[in-house]
């Protein structure tokens, strides 16, 4: 393994900081020291059960690096399920994957387990966000100057599709979103979408934002979502707290599990209010051979047809693997390469 020193970090990062240099911080401002010389114990255990990081590895978090355990568990219970995939047993255990994982998303991230969905990717999220309204010509959606094409391109499409308007808010670091939000709102805004974090120039949605910008959607009835690709295990993340409507994310970059997972997260109060585009098996609770159906009473209605279970198991493991080592200490030692990152450029000029 690359021995991290100053120089080591410096020469080898090409990374901007994801984290405002700010929030980063403040957020250390308690802490008597910095340690980044990877002497602690669980730092070094982490590297070892990360086979990336036996290399110099900088997390960019556009693809994570996955754990070994969270790689041995999605071979285990693949290998488990093509014993005989409709086998009772076989099936019984796999079928619980998916319930458990909702469990633990909304223990881990403040939701209730019946305001996750699980899904394939941030991408997949927003798309639900985004065909939730019954769009008409002239409608208005917010976006930022700091999108992924994740948050984009959907928008896009809608304004092919049914004439809508894209508004382009200034997300640079300095900039006061609240105040952004407020004054590009008209009668025609139906919904806000912007980044928890933007992965363009790193600036973080506090708390406090996100609760200002939730009251003064919620008064207007805007729909409010969160584009939340670099947002868990990133910065805290706590959906409750943060009071939007939607939040979408995944499970492939910091969070450090297997590509292709994702979840959305969805106020169980307007469930009922946000339009279903796509569906199919397993979306519904009851259905007959006439036009009559039932939905689920809950965001896995946005679930639907033969899932990767093996996939969902790894994501439930890197759960368990980030929740072993402690989440908030992950997010401490984050702030501490940020500074760290900070002073040594300040002090090369």
């Amino acid at each position: 393994m690359t021995k991290l020193s100053r120089r080591n970090f410096i020469k080898g990062s090409t990374l901007i900081p994801f984290i405002s240099p700010a929030i980063a911080m403040a957020r250390l401002s308690d802490y008597s020291s910095l340690n980044v010389d990877s002497k602690e114990a669980w730092v070094r255990k982490a590297r070892r059960e990360i086979p990336a990081s036996q290399d110099s590895f900088f997390q960019t978090a556009g693809i994570g690096p996955s754990p070994k355990s969270v790689m041995n568990m999605v071979n285990k219970k693949l290998n488990f399920q093509n014993k005989g995939p409709v086998h009772p047993k076989i099936s019984k255990v796999m079928s619980a994957i998916e319930g458990g994982l909702r469990n633990k998303l909304g223990k881990t991230f403040g939701a209730e387990a019946n305001e996750v969905a699980l899904t394939h990717s941030t991408s997949e999220g927003i798309n639900i966000a985004s065909w939730a309204i019954n769009w008409n010509k002239g409608d208005e959606v917010m976006i930022t100057n700091q999108e992924h094409p994740a948050n984009t391109i959907p928008w896009y499409s809608i304004a092919t599709r049914f004439g809508i308007k894209i508004k382009r808010l200034n997300f640079d670091v300095s900039t006061d979103i609240v105040n952004e939000i407020e004054k590009n709102i008209t009668k025609k805004t139906r919904m806000v979408s912007i980044p928890h974090v933007s992965r363009n120039n790193g600036r973080a949605l506090t708390v406090n934002e996100s609760k200002l910008i939730a009251g003064i959607l919620k008064k207007r009835n805007i729909r409010y979502h969160l584009d939340g690709a670099q947002g868990p295990l990133c910065i805290p993340f706590n959906f409750h707290e943060l009071e939007c409507d939607y939040y979408s994310t995944c499970g492939h970059k910091w969070i450090l599990g297997p590509k292709g997972t994702g979840a959305f997260f969805c106020r169980k109060d307007i469930l009922d209010q946000t339009r279903l585009t796509w569906t199919g098996s397993h979306s519904h609770s009851s259905m007959d051979q006439l036009g009559n159906y039932t939905l689920l009473p809950e965001a896995r209605r946005f679930e639907f047809g033969t899932r990767a279970l093996a996939t969902f198991a790894g994501f439930d493991e890197a759960i368990n693997w980030n929740n072993s080592i402690g989440i908030n200490k992950i997010l401490k030692r984050i702030d501490q390469l940020v500074v760290f990152a900070i002073e040594d450029w300040t002090n090369r000029g």
